[in-house]
């Protein structure tokens, strides 16, 4: 029950680890000088990987409906949409601000 509650809220924290860390390799590494397709690589990674971490939250919405009890099933649900939408607003900055100064 405890690891069905936590998956969405321990997929959040992993992605922003991943997030955040990819940020930091692309600077460092130079692939905002790399353009494709009008964007740079880096911006392109980090909205790609943006995207399917949002995505694999919401995944994790069929979780609520194996959910024993009416209370585990409502308190997984509300767990999956912090989740989601954490990853959602925390990985924002990668598509809507510089990426390296």
């Amino acid at each position: 029950m405890l690891a069905r509650i936590s998956a969405a809220l321990l997929v959040w924290a992993f992605g922003f680890s991943v997030l955040y860390a990819l940020q930091g390799a692309g600077c460092a590494y130079g692939w905002q000088e790399i353009h494709l397709f009008g964007a740079s690589l880096l911006r392109w990674a980090l909205v790609v990987t943006w995207v399917m971490l949002v995505a694999a939250g919401l995944a994790l919405l069929p979780l609520a409906r194996s959910a024993a009890s009416d209370f585990e099933r409502r308190v997984t649900l509300a767990t999956t949409l912090a989740g989601a939408g954490a990853m959602l607003v925390t990985g924002s900055p990668v598509a809507l601000s510089s990426i390296c100064t």
